[in-house]
């Protein structure tokens, strides 16, 4: 189980349901690692700021605003989630360059344009897979959250 801590923005009621939107603050890995100050990445991942991410959840009774929720996702839902976003499109990459080889096409730059095409629209077809398989409904589902303060 992945838990992160999340804060209560805004309690709203919204079609005979209430609904807490919740504010996430992703921080990198690399600001936990010792080596951070040392690091090609560490260094690349201190230009880039932390992200504020919102999205929304059931209310529940004890959701106040300014108080903070623990968002709770299973090991299995994010493998299962990161597996199909991940995998779909390098699948995609790999199989439209092996196929254009395959077409005695030498030209390299042909075939690097044709993957990456290819691995855009492994993108695409994974945002449709993921909202016909991860409704916003499903979403609030794989999400459980306590509040914690």
């Amino acid at each position: 189980m992945v838990a992160e801590k999340g804060k209560i923005i805004a309690i709203e009621k919204s079609e005979g349901k209430t609904l807490a939107h919740i504010e996430y603050i992703s921080k990198s890995a690399c600001s936990s690692c010792q080596n951070n100050d040392t690091c090609g990445v560490g260094v690349v991942s201190k230009t880039f700021s932390d992200k504020a991410l919102q999205f929304t959840i059931p209310y529940a009774k004890e959701m106040e605003v300014d108080k903070f929720v623990e968002l709770n996702i299973s090991n299995n839902d994010l493998i299962k989630s990161a597996m199909l976003v991940y995998l779909v499109p390098l699948l995609f990459f790999i199989t439209s360059a092996l196929i254009a080889k395959q077409f005695n096409i030498t030209n390299e730059a042909i075939i690097i344009l044709i993957a990456i095409s290819w691995a855009a629209a492994g993108f695409v077809i994974t945002h449709f897979v993921t909202k016909k398989l991860y409704p916003q409904k499903s979403i609030n589902q794989l999400i459980s959250s306590k509040t914690i303060q």
